[in-house]
């Protein structure tokens, strides 16, 4: 994962207005995920990534799909 897109989970937590407990509760995954996300040992899946996308539409937040780094080299 690149440290861009952890930056950008953090950035969208924050836009949220959420923290990572909360954002972690709303994904159903645990708090030492979204820390490893953000912190560029891990990245989201798919999945997550579609959940993140719907909770942030949840919130009236768009998000533009960003392709990940496998999806670019391919």
């Amino acid at each position: 994962m690149t440290k861009g897109t952890g930056l950008s989970i953090r950035d969208m937590r924050n836009r949220l207005s959420m923290t990572q407990e909360e954002f972690a509760h709303a994904l159903g995954i645990t708090v030492s995920t979204v820390n490893r996300w953000e912190n560029g040992h891990s990245e989201p899946s798919k999945l997550a990534r579609a959940t993140i996308t719907r909770l942030a539409g949840s919130r009236g937040i768009y998000v533009e799909s960003t392709p990940r780094r496998a999806d670019m080299e391919a």
